[in-house]
C-alpha cells in the first residue's frame, strides 16, 4: 500500500511506494471527488470543506473512485472535471474512430495555447484501471500520457487540417521569426519579445511557427 503524507505548502498529497514518489493536488482530489459524487447522484461521497487538504480528503476520493468502479458508468471514458463537454464528445468520437488528430492544450480562461510540440499528435486511446481516462498516442507508440482533458483548446483532424473542436476563446499565438545572435543557431522564433525556440535552419523554423499556429506540420520538420 502506498503511503500518503501531505505537503502543505504545495498543497499536494505526497504518494509514496516502492516504485517512486508522485504527488497530487489538494484541489484535484477534491474536484474529482465532487464530480463522481454528482455523477454517480452520490451526495454522501462529496468532499466537504473541511475534507480539503487533510489526509481524510485523500481517503474519500480513493472511496469515491472505487464507488465509481462499482457503478454502470465505469465502463465510460472518464473525463476531468471542468472539461468541456463538446471536447469531451470529439474525443470519444476520435477515440472510437481511431481518427489521428492533433491537440492544442492551454489555458481555457485565457485562451492561450502551451505550445507544445509533444505528445499532441496521434490518436485518442484509453487507459485501464479505475478511472479509464483518454490517452495521446503516437504513431508506432501502444500508449501514451493522459490527456488534460480540462486543458483542450482545440482537436484538429490531422489529414485535413479541420477543426474538430475549437473553444471559443481559443487564441492562435502571435510568433515572429529574427536573426539569432545565439553561436551555433541562425534563426530565433518569438512570441512578443520572448525567445521561445531557436533554430539552424529558416525552414525549421517557419514549420515551427505553422505547427504552433494549428497547422498539420511533421513536427519532425523542425526538431
Amino acid at each position: 500500500m502506498p503511503e500518503i503524507s501531505l505537503n502543505p505548502e504545495q498543497r499536494v498529497y505526497v504518494i509514496s511506494c516502492d516504485e517512486g514518489t508522485s504527488c497530487f493536488g489538494f484541489d484535484n482530489a477534491r474536484d474529482h471527488t465532487n464530480q463522481i459524487a454528482e455523477l454517480l447522484h452520490r451526495p454522501d461521497l462529496a468532499l466537504g470543506p473541511d475534507d480539503h487538504g487533510i489526509l481524510a480528503g485523500y481517503e474519500k476520493y480513493g472511496i469515491a473512485v472505487h464507488a465509481w468502479s462499482r457503478s454502470p458508468l465505469a465502463s465510460r471514458t472518464y473525463f476531468d472535471p471542468g472539461t468541456d463537454p463538446k471536447a469531451a464528445a470529439v474525443l470519444e468520437r476520435c477515440r472510437r474512430g481511431g481518427k489521428q488528430v492533433r491537440l492544442i492544450l492551454g489555458d481555457t480562461g485565457t485562451g492561450q495555447a502551451w505550445l507544445d510540440e509533444y505528445d499532441v499528435v496521434g490518436h485518442i486511446g484509453r487507459s485501464t484501471g479505475l478511472l479509464k481516462v483518454p490517452l495521446l498516442v503516437e504513431p508506432g507508440e501502444d500508449g501514451g500520457p493522459a490527456i488534460l482533458t480540462a486543458c483542450v483548446l482545440a482537436v484538429v483532424e490531422w489529414h485535413t487540417g479541420r477543426y474538430l473542436y475549437r473553444h471559443p476563446a481559443l487564441q492562435l499565438p502571435a510568433l515572429s521569426i529574427a536573426p539569432s545572435t545565439e553561436p551555433g543557431y541562425a534563426w530565433d522564433v518569438l512570441r512578443d519579445t520572448n525567445v521561445i525556440a531557436r533554430f539552424r535552419d529558416i525552414a525549421q523554423a517557419g514549420g515551427y511557427v505553422a505547427f504552433m499556429r494549428g497547422a498539420t506540420v511533421e513536427p519532425r520538420v523542425f526538431r
